[in-house]
């Protein structure tokens, strides 16, 4: 009698059977085949699933690069945005004459016309710390007029904004209409505020000098476009701050 293994299939249906015998050899065979596809199988999970490990890293890395790419680019725009305002920096300078030592003179009181004698003291105090830069690289979008007490300056988001004079930041925080803020005071007379940033990059009681970087345009507060808020205050009453500009012209 031969050796092997039988398998009835029946069926439900007709109630009819069919008997199917398997040699030893032939089971031996069939199921080390068996045992051979289910290990293929298995290293091919293996294989695939470190395929889409390294497939994931890829596209991580790839997300990663153009993360920093991008942060770059910022960085570049910064740069330039940095360079340029030195440059005016510079500019105005030259042409303002502070980088010389002006020799002392003496105000002639009775030669100054009397509608102007209460601003006097805006050009001969003794620190003369008067705001007298461009707070950031852009274009005035809304001009000083009752209401609005100070200019608009749309600028790209990011771009450095610098203090106007040399002072010391009386006030940095959060307000519900201007976002984040900056107020430097210039001497006994002279406060500049400049609202809606993006980041504050100075601490309250600290000493700036005309154009360090004290943070960068943004759209915080109640605002629909990046750009900066800035306003010049004389003795706390605010000034149109296109007049400590030189040079520049309204729309």
């Amino acid at each position: 009698m031969r050796k092997g293994y039988s398998i009835l299939i029946t069926s439900t249906d007709s109630g009819s059977s069919k008997h199917l015998f398997l040699s030893k050899n032939l089971f031996t065979a069939l199921f080390t085949l068996l045992i051979i596809v289910i290990i293929i199988v298995i290293i091919n999970i293996i294989s695939y699933s470190k395929i889409y490990y390294k497939a994931m890293e890829a596209e991580a890395l790839r997300r990663r690069n153009a993360q920093i790419e991008e942060e770059f680019t910022k960085l570049e725009r910064i740069k330039e945005h940095l360079a340029i305002a030195e440059m005016n920096n510079q500019k105005i300078k030259i042409m303002l004459g502070i980088e010389k030592s002006p020799a002392a003179v003496e105000p002639i009181a009775y030669e100054v016309s009397p509608d102007l004698s209460n601003n006097i003291d805006r050009y001969i105090e003794n620190d003369a710390n008067i705001p007298s830069l461009l707070p950031t690289m852009g274009h005035i979008s809304k001009n000083f007029a009752p209401g609005h007490e100070g200019i608009d300056i749309a600028a790209p988001r990011l771009s450095p904004v610098i203090a106007t004079a040399s002072g010391v930041v009386i006030d940095a925080g959060w307000d519900s209409l201007y976002g984040n803020y900056v107020i430097i005071e210039h001497n006994k007379n002279y406060s500049t505020f400049y609202g809606h940033l993006y980041s504050i990059d100075v601490r309250n009681n600290q000493k700036v000098t005309g154009g360090e970087i004290i943070g960068t345009v943004g759209s915080s507060g109640k605002s629909t476009s990046p750009h900066l808020h800035y306003e010049v205050r004389f003795r706390d009453k605010a000034v149109d701050p296109i007049a400590y500009i030189p040079f520049y012209t309204k729309m």
